[in-house]
């Protein structure tokens, strides 16, 4: 039973790697191992591998089975009836007569149908909206899944992009240590630059082996949710990045996440189930009517051929005092339908103080993205007539490692603000119960 307003999925926090959160009830295959990793094949493997999806798929097939099972329950039902009664008798007089005799045989096809049974009907109502609901607890499972999956993908391209940033320095510094070398022979470096230039090139690689470290965490981490080998190389395709994002208003993200976030279905379904609960106990006040036809033997003595015959009945059940039992069932029963409201309603705010927050995070990001590439120009472009300025001896080395640093740090503040923007408009999507 829905008791408590549950958490919308979250799939980042920053730049950092987030807590994960949160369809079809089947899902496909896992896709062919990729060597490079785009977001949706990622997702996509992620939910076709991953254990709680399978399950939530399996809890809702069952779910479906005991529907099925409920709606038989109101259509008539054949069995077989066999029996033999045999009573003890003294001086050939029975002491327990059955039947009006010593002995009875009983073999019979028996038909019963429910003519009027509301607890029946309230069961199977039951029984198709815990159903509905099993189906839609799909849906969260499939996203819970992308929500991790997806912050794994970024956590990985964030490092590869560091990494990568880092290699690069190490290949520039290592042209700028050979150059100052060459100069320092020449005389027209003095030894303090060379050094200053062999410990910014010793600075650049260590940064790089950590990166490369930071890197590896990332890929065993996303490895993870794709059921690969934890040392498996994972790379992805983060060209997709670089492509426009188209966002809607925030109205009309609030109009689909409440179509389409399954844990707004999962609590309207709930209230249903919650509803129908109090509808069985209602029911239990109601008289119930069965019919029984059945064809066979009922006999005193061995059965014959001819004794072969028909027979018809009705029952009625009425039930008239329980001390209490119904009517205390049906107030619970109706306490938990307002409860189950009061969490819908909860929900419902937490998913609008959820999309606000969201909204505002996706539109500063799209200008720290916007502020950070400016950045970049600038500081590359001073590092440019540093370097120049100190491979023709007007510029001393910690000129030019600090310029170094300002360029380094603002790519850095890129990279992580073009991801933080692309993770700020993925969790939209996750927002409005989309899979990325």
């Amino acid at each position: 039973m829905f008791r408590k307003a549950p958490t919308l999925p979250t799939a980042f926090s920053g730049v950092a790697l987030g807590r994960a959160a949160i369809v079809a009830v089947a899902f496909g295959s896992a896709p062919a191992l990729a060597s490079s990793w785009t977001l949706s094949q990622a997702v996509e493997r992620g939910i076709a591998v991953q254990a709680q999806v399978a399950a939530a798929a399996d809890r809702a097939r069952a779910s479906r089975d005991l529907a099925a099972a409920s709606t038989a329950n109101r259509l008539p039902q054949l069995s077989l009836q066999m029996g033999g009664i045999w009573s003890a008798s003294r001086q050939g007089q029975p002491l327990f007569v059955s039947a009006n005799g010593s002995e009875e045989s009983i073999a019979e096809l028996v038909v019963t149908a429910p003519i009027f049974d509301a607890q029946l009907q309230a069961l199977a109502k039951l029984a198709h909206d815990g159903a509905l609901v099993a189906a839609y607890q799909v849906d969260q499972a499939r996203l819970q899944t992308a929500a991790a999956v997806t912050n794994a993908w970024f956590g990985l391209g964030l490092a590869q992009e560091q990494t990568a940033l880092w290699r690069q320095t190490v290949d520039q510094e290592t042209q700028l240590v050979a150059r100052s070398q060459k100069a320092f022979r020449a005389g027209s470096v003095a030894r303090m630059d060379l050094v200053q230039t062999e410990l910014l090139l010793t600075q650049a690689r260590n940064q790089y082996a950590q990166a490369k470290v930071q890197q590896q965490t990332a890929e065993r981490a996303l490895n993870l949710q794709l059921d690969l080998p934890a040392t498996a190389a994972t790379t992805l395709a983060t060209a997709a990045l670089a492509g426009p994002m188209p966002v809607p208003t925030r109205t009309a993200l609030w109009q689909q996440m409440q179509a389409k976030q399954p844990l707004l279905q999962v609590a309207q379904r709930q209230i249903q189930v919650a509803e129908a609960q109090k509808s069985v106990q209602e029911a239990s006040y109601l008289p119930v009517l069965n019919a029984q036809l059945a064809y066979g033997v009922d006999s005193s003595g061995v059965p014959r051929g001819h004794d072969l015959g028909w027979q018809a009945g009705l029952r009625l059940d009425f039930p008239l005092f329980g001390f209490g039992r119904r009517q205390a069932s049906v107030a619970a029963a109706g306490a938990q339908v307002a409860a189950v409201r009061a969490d819908k309603a909860a929900l419902l705010l937490q998913m609008r103080n959820r999309l606000n927050q969201d909204w505002g995070a996706f539109r500063a990001a799209q200008e720290n993205a916007r502020r950070a590439d400016k950045i970049v120009h600038q500081a590359e472009a001073v590092y440019d007539m540093t370097r120049k300025g100190f491979q023709d001896g007007a510029i001393n080395a910690l000129n030019l490692a600090q310029a170094q640093n300002a360029w380094i740090q603002a790519r850095l503040n890129s990279v992580q603000a073009r991801l933080r923007l692309h993770m700020a408009y993925t969790q939209l999507l996750l927002d409005e119960g989309q899979i990325p």
